[in-house]
């Protein structure tokens, strides 16, 4: 996982760079700059003002329900993550920090999270209730080893 996450990041910091240089290259190298600073200070005030409330608000409801607190808290979540993708340097997390501003973006997005928190990937079943003679309790002896040997890799 962490693997694939650096290779993501890679790839997304050679896409901001044509970004930019694509963008210097259409309006000069001077207004692009001064267009990277200004969403940078968007990005500032997206986190300063309306974003601290909604900062407070997502660790109250992260302290009281966990992880599961991100999704009753939902809006300021995507709010916080809109002002830092502004703050980065680069179009591409700019053009994403203004997406996350839209409210129609926010609710399909959150639309998303709840129905990826609610379900359950098949296969997994919750509690299996057994009575007492449908199971066994196995000596660990008894257990195969399943796991690898830390000499494989996948």
């Amino acid at each position: 996982m962490v693997k694939w996450l650096l290779w993501a990041a890679a790839a997304l910091l050679a896409a901001e760079v044509v970004a930019v240089v694509a963008v210097a290259s259409v309006v000069g190298a001077l207004p692009a700059l001064g267009l990277m600073i200004a969403t940078s200070l968007a990005g500032v005030a997206v986190l300063r003002h309306p974003g601290r409330t909604r900062i407070d608000r997502l660790h109250e409801a992260v302290r009281k329900n966990g992880i599961g607190g991100l999704e009753s808290s939902g809006d300021a979540f995507l709010t916080v993550a809109a002002g830092f993708l502004l703050l980065l340097p680069g179009f591409i997390t700019d053009a994403g920090g203004l997406l996350l501003l839209l409210p129609p973006v926010r609710r399909w997005i959150s639309g998303r999270f709840q129905r990826a928190m609610q379900t359950r990937p098949s296969g997994q079943p919750g509690v299996v209730d057994l009575e007492r003679d449908q199971w066994n309790q196995v000596p660990e002896q008894q257990i195969e080893d399943r796991r690898r040997p830390s000499g494989s890799a996948r």
